[in-house]
């Protein structure tokens, strides 16, 4: 079976053999509670499984014990029988090409593979394993031999006629984080890893006298240079302790800068590994991209992943923004976008919690942890109704369809979505994306770009909470009743400034301000475009008009006016018109803008708003859909005289020309289809 990514306009297929399909499916870490069969008359044909080379839990934090046995018994010793029976469950009766299979593939080593190598374990600073090291070249040499038995028996038992491509998964929770068993626990302090920084050290300065002059160290060699320590790490000299001062830090920062690359390198690695078993002739995807999350818990070397041909497409869940509430938005923890702009798709999984979902020490009480309860917090309940739940439900899949995202239904511990309302959901569902998708999607209509510079986490202090001004901020305009898309610095140059009319600029290292960039950014300045800098520490481009930020306050010029202010009345931004008619304002970082006054500045540079009072929106070209944040009448507006058409009922809203009145309640959502 040979499998690609194509593009269709906006969006992007899954050609197995020649044959293109929608990139919508269903998995479940429990198939024995599973939906497969009704899912498979819904409409859906691709299927994903959860498969184990391991046989610890994939949450360190947690201490989950293990969904199944793990594969990997011994070197050249393996035991699919638990996968070729969750296969043959998944598959039921279907015939190859009537169904796809792809398995997740966790592939951290089993304990006897750690217990023999001793050298290739991931460490703390006092030298506790934490699991394998993502640095260790042995683990990525065995792994492969691994992947390639795992190729073998799907060869050898006929199962590779319905398995188009793998899901490589890695690292804490399947998503190649950083393992640590606590929050405080700070690595990779091993062997394997000090050997790598060294050469990449010896790569970046070449010389020891201008690492020791850079550091304020005195090492006689690059031999002898060692990780920031956990201190170093922690805490920072600017901007109130939030930030690592250059001038005085660049040991900490270097240590951040190489862990991000070789955590992004070791997907690159992997999915390489893959491509080789499978002869370069399927699709290979992994979990990475995580560019909001915090110093420590994120991904901050994406732009290594996206710019791979091993790598064909990303995935990740919605952000977890307040336990998975009713009346916010899930934001993506990553730069969709840019992983588009680089020909990538993006499957979201969408792990909607409903009405029906239990909590793990009930349905699956095999892996709950031993004590501790992490599994029956709010975060793994559902609305309590079934409306409530479709409302979620709605949301999820508005977002992918306006974002043009490829998306699997996550039912985690199984049984979440066995209702027949739900079903019925899913059946539409499933038509309306396959429709989507075969049609070419239709581009975004966000009218606000955020650029989010990876390189610039290598400075903040992880015990901050600058270190989640990026979720604060997703969070926040969520509120603003217009959506935003996120990118990576790196892309600034690829993203055409006509398709916006506001971008938000984070704090910014300064050597991601190249000649290119500035060039780039040059170009946004027209139209009565809105820039606006969340610059608490002078690194942006425009400082050179007058405006100091952060700990040294704003300096105002006439004609400057005040864009915000706290409840203190302390000024929190700035606003200049510039005689090219665009406008900059320029905001303290650690005071993100209300959302009304976000709102305020899209408004200001003539960016469509589609529902005021702090409700969510989605929009495309082709589709709008609202969130209720409240109870209450909301006006829907879109910018030209059309009809909006609720696709599940078929029901054209009662509307004046460019906006219709409906009435809603907490945590509903319309999908609306906009019909000029």
């Amino acid at each position: 079976m040979k499998s690609k990514i194509i593009r269709n306009n906006e969006i992007f297929l899954l050609e197995i053999d020649g044959r293109a399909i929608p990139m919508y499916g269903y998995m479940s870490y429990q198939p024995e509670k599973a939906c497969y069969e009704a899912f498979k008359q819904a409409g859906v044909n691709l299927f994903f499984t959860a498969v184990y080379a391991g046989d610890r839990g994939i949450n360190q934090n947690s201490g989950i014990r293990p969904f199944r046995p793990g594969f990997w018994k011994g070197y050249g010793q393996y035991d699919f029988s638990t996968a070729e029976a969750d296969f043959r469950r998944i598959l039921g009766n279907s015939r190859p090409g009537e169904v796809y299979l792809i398995p997740r593939l966790m592939v951290e080593p089993p304990s006897w593979w750690e217990t023999e190598n001793p050298d290739e374990l991931c460490r703390d600073a006092q030298g506790t394993p934490v699991h394998h090291s993502y640095c260790s070249d042995k683990w990525k040499r065995d792994t492969e031999i691994m992947l390639e038995a795992f190729r073998g028996w799907l060869r050898d038992s006929g199962f590779d006629a319905y398995v188009p491509g793998w899901h490589i998964a890695c690292g804490n929770t399947e998503e190649f984080l950083r393992p640590n068993h606590h929050p405080m626990q700070y690595t990779d302090y091993s062997p394997c890893a000090l050997r790598t920084f060294r050469a990449w050290l010896t790569g970046r300065y070449a010389d020891i006298d201008v690492l020791n002059q850079t550091w304020h160290t005195a090492y006689p060699s690059f031999d002898d240079a060692q990780f920031a320590d956990p201190g170093q790490r922690m805490f920072g000299s600017a901007a109130g302790g939030a930030l690592h001062d250059p001038a005085f830090e660049q040991q900490a920062i270097d240590t951040y800068a190489f862990l991000n690359e070789v955590n992004a390198q070791a997907v690159v690695d992997l999915c390489t590994a893959a491509k080789r078993v499978t002869g370069g002739e399927q699709v290979i995807g992994a979990f990475f991209g995580y560019s909001t999350v915090g110093t420590e818990e994120g991904h901050h070397a994406a732009h290594i992943v996206f710019e791979s041909d091993a790598v064909d497409f990303l995935a990740s869940p919605f952000m977890y923004t307040d336990n998975r509430a009713a009346g916010v938005d899930w934001g993506f923890p990553g730069s969709v976008a840019s992983s588009m702009l680089h020909g990538k798709p993006w499957f979201m999984e969408a792990d909607v919690r409903t009405c029906l979902s239990e909590p793990i020490s009930r349905c699956m009480p095999h892996a709950d942890p031993v004590v501790n309860r992490a599994y029956d917090g709010p975060v793994w309940l559902g609305p309590d109704t079934v409306d409530g739940s479709l409302g979620q439900m709605t949301k999820a899949l508005a977002r992918v369809l306006t974002h043009n995202t490829a998306i699997w239904w996550f039912d985690m511990w199984g049984g979440w979505y066995d209702h027949p309302r739900f079903m019925e959901f899913h059946k539409k569902a499933a038509e309306i994306y396959n429709d989507y998708s075969v049609t070419g999607g239709s581009k975004n209509a966000a009218p606000t770009a955020v650029f989010l510079d990876d390189a610039f986490f290598n400075r903040i202090s992880p015990i901050t909470g600058y270190a989640w001004m990026y979720s604060d901020l997703c969070k926040t305009l969520g509120f603003t009743g217009t959506p935003y898309q996120l990118s990576l610095m790196d892309d600034l140059t690829r993203v055409d400034p006509a398709d916006y009319r506001v971008a938000i600029f984070g704090p910014t290292a300064d050597t991601s301000w190249t000649k290119e960039a500035l060039a780039a950014l040059d170009k946004w300045k027209s139209g009565g475009r809105m820039l606006v800098f969340l610059d608490a520490v002078n690194t942006n481009p425009e400082t050179a008009s007058g405006i100091a930020l952060g700990e040294a306050g704003f300096v105002r010029t006439p004609g400057d006016a005040l864009a915000a202010t706290d409840t203190a009345g302390n000024i929190t931004s700035l606003l200049r018109r510039h005689p090219v008619e665009n406008y900059s304002v320029y905001c303290t970082a650690e005071r993100i803008p209300s959302a009304d006054s976000l709102r305020r500045l899209i408004l200001a540079a003539a960016g469509q708003v589609y529902v005021f009072g702090g409700d969510v929106a989605y929009a495309s070209e082709r589709y709008v859909a609202v969130h209720a944040a409240s109870d209450g009448v909301k006006r829907i507006c879109v910018p030209y005289k059309a009809a909006l058409v609720n696709v599940f009922t078929g029901e054209t809203l009662p509307g004046n020309e460019s906006f219709a009145d409906v009435v809603m309640a907490k945590g509903e959502t319309l999908l609306l289809e906009v019909r000029r």
